[in-house]
């Protein structure tokens, strides 16, 4: 009996060793959690401000053959705000004109698209009007709305303002960041973190490029389009598309589902040659216009990349949509020249 108490007693340490360096460890997860939860608008504007940066990498490199580094970032960021802010003004501009008129027309609208659907459009108009007669707009609730719009403006400016100051800086540093993380590596394997480095950054850069293209072509097209058939609203139909589209094989469906809606108010044949438009110039982007602007096409098929958009989406809205395709491009690579190497030498 004697001989069995030390064991015993070891054991019982044991077990409530382990007991408190789990619950120490819970402890610590959950802190780190809460940590994550509170600074998550720091980390979007920190992936963003890095997504930027390296979309317009490229064209840095490309002009550092003449100019200097922190030049070269300064022109391909003035190019890139100019490029970003012209869509916003034109939108802002034909938002001031065209609300008004588009906010006092939503019932000629509605009416117009009802009468395009025939027998299903008085079902519509039916649960509409049941719906709508119990709603009402009062004086407190337009002031409301109109400062809590203003409050999210104000912040969506100076998020913005911080991701343009932040990125033009990681633009200029990039090549010292990427220097510092190599030296951080052990010289042993510094040669194959730097090959894989490289090659994801490069994938991404890809990626960025094709889809802030292919997003001012489809907003091109849909005002080209609008104005043709006569769609109201082309400006706006127009930077609202340009916007979805950068989000990666969801956006440019759900920028044709709403100008096909807008277009019923114009006539059921305009709205389904719209939606017969949008399904050409979706295949058209993935089939033609993306691999040409990719040069060679990033292999990432589509089983992977709806639900990584998906499942960015549900996480973090539109920017985690937006940082959905590049984050699987990142594990791809990985898995791909990491890891199965690894596998494959065992």
């Amino acid at each position: 009996m004697d001989e069995r108490r030390p064991m015993m007693l070891g054991k019982r340490r044991s077990i409530v060793a382990t007991a408190l360096w789990f619950t120490l460890g819970a402890g610590l997860a959950y802190v780190l959690l809460l940590a994550v939860e509170r600074l998550t608008t720091v980390l979007v504007i920190l992936a963003l401000s890095l997504l930027i940066t390296l979309t317009l990498d490229p064209l840095v490199v490309w002009m550092q053959r003449k100019l200097p580094r922190w030049a070269a970032a300064l022109i391909a960021w003035a190019i890139a705000v100019a490029v970003l802010v012209a869509p916003v003004v034109l939108a802002v501009q034909a938002a001031s004109d065209q609300l008004p008129k588009l906010i006092n027309s939503v019932p000629t609208l509605i009416a117009n698209a009802e009468s395009h659907l025939g027998s299903l459009g008085k079902k519509l108009h039916t649960l509409t009007s049941g719906s709508s007669s119990s709603a009402s707009i009062t004086p407190d609730k337009v002031v409301t709305y109109v400062l809590k719009g203003g409050q999210v403006v104000l912040n969506a400016f100076a998020d913005a303002a911080i991701v343009g100051a932040l990125s033009l800086w990681l633009l200029i540093a990039l090549p010292r960041l990427t220097e510092l993380f190599y030296r951080l590596v052990p010289l042993s394997r510094r040669p194959a973190v730097e090959r894989v480095t490289e090659d994801v950054l490069r994938q991404v850069s890809r990626f960025m490029l094709a889809n802030v293209l292919t997003s001012v072509l489809a907003g091109g097209a849909t005002w080209a389009w609008a104005l043709a058939w006569g769609i109201p609203y082309s400006v706006l139909l127009g930077s609202l598309v340009a916007v979805l589209d950068l989000v990666p094989t969801v956006g440019s469906t759900l920028g044709g589902i709403v100008v096909s809606l807008v277009a019923l108010s114009v006539g059921l044949p305009t709205a389904i040659a719209t939606a017969i438009f949008y399904i050409g110039f979706r295949l058209v982007e993935d089939y033609v216009i993306q691999p040409r602007a990719l040069r060679y096409s990033v292999e990432l098929p589509g089983v992977i990349t709806v639900p990584a958009v998906l499942i960015g989406g549900a996480v973090l809205g539109i920017p985690g949509a937006l940082f959905a395709v590049p984050i699987a491009l990142i594990i791809r690579t990985l898995i791909r020249d990491v890891a199965l190497p690894a596998l494959d030498r065992r």
